[in-house]
């Protein structure tokens, strides 16, 4: 085991919210779990969601390409009302080779079939709060830029839709809290600001040296100022429904479209979207704070769910 390189892994802990509501109802005629499963139990409902995703029911979605099952439960604890473990999550496409280099020399070991699933363990954590049931939390893990969330999502729609004799909408929201945001400016060290204009300057096309840009291309620029003490004054303008300060803000010769502050919290990196404050999701990247065995290049899911249920408990709880 060793501590994972950046370059080669990325691994978060991206938050979510499940709401439940009539269909074509506002948000303020939300249900409680009590009322869509008849209990408010997170041990129950994940019980009941388990059989619809286990080996001998795998989860396939609408398009035949991915599959979901569970792999493996690593708490499902009635008293916190907290459920958490690993899914496996697949997918298919056209055959593959299964190549082996011995030598310096392509071996081919194997082959994928089009019927068959390459197939990747993820974490998942689900909470729902005793005081008040009205919505449960999902913590999705993801890998680099892959994921699971998407068919995790169409395999919870179909477990509620089947078992409920009411027709609901069912909400997975991007978790935003505005005190979670105000916590880390006020907590944490803003030690870099980034500004990003999401094109070239006339000024700067000649390192183009000809080059005729398509259209897949997307070239952006970046300002950043960097603060070993920490930008204090920066630190008291931010605010979560409050982008005025940063409107305000001009830097000679650089149009920037967005600025975002580079933040340091109990020894966590996050970085925040200061033009846009109130799109602040709960995300976090635990790169640096999990084992990855150097075999199989999967992380210490045990350690994953340390970091899970430390955020939950320090930086949901107390804010939502």
């Amino acid at each position: 085991m060793t501590k994972k390189n950046p370059e080669d892994i990325a691994i978060c802990l991206n938050c979510y919210k499940i709401k439940f509501k009539p269909r074509n109802k506002p948000d303020s005629e939300q249900l409680s779990l009590s009322q869509v499963f008849g209990t408010e139990n997170i041990f129950d409902i994940y019980n009941g969601f388990v059989k619809t995703i286990d080996t001998r029911s795998v989860f396939t979605n609408k398009a035949q390409n991915r599959v979901l099952y569970l792999s493996k439960t690593m708490q499902a604890s009635p008293s916190n009302n907290i459920v958490a473990g690993t899914v496996m999550k697949g997918h298919n496409g056209p055959e593959t080779a299964i190549d082996e280099l011995i030598g310096g020399e392509v071996t081919t070991v194997g082959k994928v079939s089009s019927e068959q699933f390459h197939c990747h363990p993820y974490f998942f954590l689900l909470y729902a709060n005793k005081n008040e049931p009205k919505e449960i939390i999902f913590i999705a893990q993801s890998y680099k830029q892959y994921g699971y969330k998407e068919v995790f999502e169409e395999a919870f729609r179909e477990f509620v839709n089947q078992n409920s004799s009411q027709s609901l909408t069912i909400q997975f929201n991007t978790l935003s809290i505005a005190s979670l945001f105000e916590k880390f400016i006020e907590d944490g060290k803003i030690y870099k600001l980034r500004f990003v204009k999401h094109s070239l300057s006339k000024t700067v096309e000649s390192l183009l040296y000809g080059d005729e840009p398509g259209k897949e291309d997307r070239y952006e620029m970046e300002l950043s100022v960097k603060s070993k003490r920490g930008f204090f004054g920066v630190k008291k303008a931010i605010r979560y429904n409050d982008a005025s300060f940063i409107e305000h803000v001009q830097l000679e010769g650089f149009e920037f479209e967005e600025a975002y502050a580079d933040v340091v919290v109990g020894g966590r990196k996050r970085i925040l979207n200061i033009t846009k404050p109130s799109e602040f999701c709960a995300a976090y990247d635990i790169t640096h704070e999990v084992h990855v065995d150097t075999k199989t290049k999967l992380p210490n899911f045990s350690e994953v769910f340390e970091q899970a249920v430390g955020i939950l408990k320090n930086d949901l709880i107390p804010y939502i």
